[in-house]
This record gives C-alpha cells, sequence and structure tokens, in this order.
C-alpha cells in the first residue's frame, strides 16, 4: 500500500487522546532577550519562521536535538511500547514523523514512519522559533488542562541544543480551544505557556507548511527504513483462535528458537519477551514484517506466536530498555 504525507500529517491516536489546535500563529517581533531577573521569562508565541540571529549550537550525526513523544494517558502498556515518537529531528537534519496511519484493522504491522531531511539553515530556523518562546530553559511540567480532562497523555517536548537540555510536559496539549474558557483559577503566566506550547507543537508537526523551500535538503517525504526493530513476542499456541479473524500466518523467518528469544517483560504480565534485531537479522524481519499485519501469526513448528513491532530511530539505544514500566 502507498502511502504518502500531506501538509498536514499529525497522527492522532484516538485512545492516546491528543491533538493539535489548528489555526495559524500570529507574527512575532525580535525574538524577547530573557530577563536578567532569576524569574522565568514571559513566553511569546513562535513566529513563522525562526527568531534566531546566529547559530544556536546542536549536536550532529544521529544525536537527537528535538523529540517528541507521548506518555501516559490509558494506552496499556503494549501499546504504549510500540508507540514510536511523533517527531524526531537529529543532528544531521533528518526530521522523522508519523506518517498517515490507515484506521481499518488489521492494519499493517509497520507504522508509516516518513523522513525528509533539513539543511543547517533549516535546522536553526526550527531552533529559532523554539527559542523565541522562552521556555526551553530547563525542565517544566505544564498540567492546566488537568482540572478539565481526565485520563489524556502528556507530551513530551525534548530539546538538546544552546548547551543544555530542556524537558518540557504539557498535559493534554492543543485540547483548549480558542472558543473554550480556560481551566478556573488557572495562573494566568502558566496558561499562556500552555497556549504558546500548543501552538509551537502544532508548527513543529508542519514545518513544511511555513518553512522556506530551501531550508529542505530533500524535495519530498520518504519512508522512513529503520536499521534496527524492537521485537514484543508472545506465544498465543494455546489461545483460542478467532474465527472470524483467524489471522493470516508467516513462518518465523531466521533460525532463531523463538521460545529463548529476547527477554520476558514481567511489566506485560503475559510471558511477552522483548529483543532488538539489526544487521542481516534486522533485513530478513523488515522484510517479513512488511508483508505481515497486525492480526499476523506467525508459526514455528507446532508453536504459534504474536508479535508486536516497534521500528527503532537513529538516536535510541537498540535495546528493549525503552519499554514502558
Amino acid at each position: 500500500m502507498k502511502r504518502s504525507v500531506p501538509g498536514f500529517f499529525v497522527v492522532l491516536l484516538v485512545l492516546a487522546g491528543c491533538a493539535s489546535s489548528g489555526g495559524s500563529p500570529p507574527a512575532s517581533d525580535e525574538p524577547s532577550a530573557p530577563p536578567e531577573s532569576s524569574s522565568p521569562p514571559a513566553s511569546t508565541p513562535p513566529s513563522d519562521v525562526g527568531g534566531s540571529t546566529g547559530d544556536i549550537e546542536h549536536p550532529t550525526g544521529s544525536e537527537a536535538i528535538i523529540g517528541i513523544t507521548w506518555a501516559g494517558g490509558m494506552l496499556p502498556v503494549h501499546m504504549q511500547a510500540v508507540q514510536p515518537p511523533v517527531f524526531v529531528l537529529t543532528g544531521d537534519g533528518r526530521v522523522i514523523v508519523q506518517g498517515m496511519q490507515t484506521l481499518e484493522f488489521p492494519g499493517p504491522i509497520l507504522p508509516a514512519l516518513q523522513e525528509r531531511t533539513l539543511t543547517e539553515e533549516g535546522i536553526q530556523l526550527v531552533l529559532g522559533a523554539l527559542e523565541e518562546t522562552n521556555l526551553f530553559v530547563g525542565d517544566v511540567d505544564n498540567r492546566v488542562m488537568q482540572s478539565m480532562l481526565a485520563d489524556a497523555n502528556d507530551t513530551i517536548i525534548t530539546v538538546n541544543a544552546g548547551g543544555r537540555t530542556s524537558r518540557v510536559s504539557v498535559y493534554a496539549i492543543g485540547m483548549l480551544l480558542p472558543d473554550m474558557e480556560p481551566p478556573p483559577g488557572t495562573d494566568a503566566a502558566e496558561l499562556e505557556a500552555y497556549r504558546v506550547l500548543s501552538l509551537l507543537n502544532e508548527r513543529l508537526m508542519t514545518l513544511e507548511t511555513w518553512l522556506p523551500e530551501d531550508a529542505w535538503d530533500t524535495t519530498e517525504w520518504q519512508p522512513y527504513q529503520p536499521e534496527a526493530l524492537r521485537l514484543y513476542v508472545r506465544d498465543v499456541t494455546d489461545e483460542p483462535i478467532d474465527q472470524d479473524l483467524p489471522g493470516q500466518e508467516i513462518a518465523w523467518p531466521t533460525d532463531e528458537d523463538p521460545t529463548a528469544f529476547g527477554e520476558e517483560l514481567p511489566e506485560f504480565g503475559d510471558g511477552t519477551r522483548c529483543a532488538v534485531v539489526e544487521g542481516d537479522a534486522g533485513a530478513t524481519w523488515l522484510a517479513a514484517l512488511s508483508e505481515a499485519n497486525q492480526n499476523t501469526v506467525w508459526t514455528s513448528g507446532d508453536r504459534r506466536y504474536a508479535i508486536q513491532v516497534r521500528p527503532l530511530l537513529p538516536h535510541e539505544d537498540r535495546s528493549c530498555e525503552g519499554t514502558p514500566a
């Protein structure tokens, strides 16, 4: 199935209960300089282009400059485990996002990750947009919406640039629409920071709508080709087969013994084992998974297995340590 990315490629998982608000941001003046006092500077909305007037130091190569992930909410652990970051910008300019997802079940087992590469000028424009908000100066936990919404997820924006790492967590980002009354008793500065971060989140998810064409080193989005995969394997031999939706069967694609594959994850509570495959084994698995769907059953001898897969991004450790507890 051909996958493509239109101008808006934000992927919204229904169970995650998170969505970015619409609308374009107002143009800003020159970015505000941080005050000399120790109190946090006021937040300002990001403009259509970054406000940086000089180079902002950032990691190079495969290290992440910006990463956006979701955490919490009502997603069970096995769904959180296979949820990749919704946005990553690496030091060499690669932007990796979730592309268009199909809503049918069973859909493809591999998420439709897409990538495109920014020039250094493009990286600086994006970092400038973050810098002018004055919010990425340390760790922040914005929970303005917690009194209005239950069981929403946290959007975590991690930025490694300018000689520091900032982790900004926002509960139910983008859910406070312009025509809605803010939560009662909300601190005005925290509410404004929430609005700015919601706007920034949308801007990061729609880079091609505001970055100039010469900010891109590549002309279009391409499917992301992972070099490593984290596999979650569960023996389902003794589980009844759904007669209405039995699922396709594919033979276990490598010579490894599935019963000894990876390490068991106690937090799953169902015998799920996790392992990372890369190199030749990773290529073999990627080819097999490309033909599979969410309901595929993998067979080895008289045993049957269910598999969930999490493609690893360039900056991520080749291990199962990223599995949520």
